[in-house]
């Protein structure tokens, strides 16, 4: 609290100070009456200082405000200490011609001869919260426009996987191996373009904060099975032995999305490992409750340099050897959805020796 009382010097040093700060100040007594602006509040709220001095503070508020207001100021000078007003609600201040504005105000006692009165500092933020307003419309509008575009690319997408299921199960006749083999490259090639297609989607959606999880107990079993079939073409065709080690337990999480993070580790470690590699999939349950899965491989794996940056979203490593023409977004989506659970993700590598990247999902009760 500071303390006024000991010399007029102090006080007019203070006043000094209040007079060059950018934001309106406002002096009241405990009677929440106006003693003192600086030249900023006239500025702000457009009344001269007569006008406002002497007047109880709620005149600077809006009409609905000042009822709750006077019951506010009555119980903070019962126990006065500086701290944000309103903290984590929308604040309004009303000028004299009755146009309202956003506030950011903080507020503290000061000690005078006669007695607390408390200090305001308040902040025009309307421009702030216009841009704010304007960033979150056009990022909706952004969402509403890729929504739109990934659902009209993912149609044509699912139902060309189905006609490849249904040659890959002669629906239309036995194929030969060659026929056979050429569906299988094919099909891979749809489920990589669909799975980009929805990983754009998903960005969108945990960058604006409006993808609701959906939480359910799963086997861990269930879910590594799920994920593995997803790869299992990928497996064959360059020939990678998968190892899956886990015990059988299980935990609350979004299966989906857990799935979509151990499919997009999966296909990052398939695309580095060369042709007849192998590839750890590991799930475990610490003492603490948490779940960890962690994806090892044989790969050419990752420089020092390289590490930091892995999760960025679009990046990929400049060096030629590591940039495959992927997007960049699986593992950061893959992120996304970890911290989504309150876990985090990470990876380990020597350059020439493989890598592994794993995560942690917290007990979720």
């Amino acid at each position: 609290m500071l303390d006024l009382k000991d010399t007029k010097t102090t006080q007019a040093n203070l006043l000094k100070l209040i007079e060059i700060i950018p934001d309106a100040i406002v002096i009241v007594d405990n009677e929440g009456k106006i003693r003192y602006i600086n030249s900023q509040t006239i500025s702000t709220f457009g009344y001269s200082s007569y006008e406002l001095t002497g007047q109880v503070v709620e005149v600077l508020l809006p009409h609905r405000f000042k009822s709750k207001h006077v019951d506010h100021r009555t119980n903070y000078f019962k126990h006065p200490v500086r701290r944000p007003m309103g903290s984590g609600i929308d604040l309004y201040g009303r000028k004299k011609n009755g146009v309202e504005f956003s506030v950011d105000i903080t507020i503290a006692p000061i000690e005078t001869e006669n007695g607390t009165f408390v200090i305001s500092v308040i902040r025009d933020i309307s421009e702030r919260k216009a841009q704010e307003e304007g960033a979150k419309r056009r990022a909706r509008q952004l969402e509403d426009l890729v929504s739109t575009m990934t659902h009209d690319l993912k149609t044509p997408l699912i139902a060309t996987e189905t006609s490849y299921r249904h040659l890959q199960e002669d629906y239309f006749g036995k194929l030969t191996e060659d026929q056979k083999q050429i569906i299988n490259l094919l099909t891979q090639s749809n489920a990589h373009t669909l799975r980009l297609v929805n990983n754009l989607l998903s960005v969108f959606k945990y960058e604006s904060q409006s993808y609701k999880l959906l939480l359910e107990q799963i086997e861990v079993s269930k879910l590594l099975n799920g994920a593995q079939d997803e790869v299992k073409l990928f497996l064959q065709d360059k020939k990678i032995n998968l190892k899956v080690t886990k015990t059988n337990f299980q935990f609350m999480c979004d299966p989906f999305e857990i799935e979509r993070v151990v499919v997009n580790l999966l296909t990052n470690a398939i695309k580095y490992t060369s042709d007849g590699g192998s590839i750890e999939l590991q799930a475990v349950k610490d003492e603490d409750g948490n779940v960890i899965i962690s994806v090892k491989d044989t790969g050419i794996g990752i420089s020092g340099e390289d590490l930091p940056n892995l999760f960025e979203r679009f990046w990929q490593s400049k060096r030629s050897n590591l940039n495959s023409g992927g997007t960049g977004l699986g593992l950061y989506l893959s992120r996304q959805i970890v911290e989504a659970h309150g876990g985090k993700i990470w990876a380990e590598s020597i350059l020439g020796k493989g890598a592994t990247i794993s995560f942690k999902i917290p007990e979720i009760r």
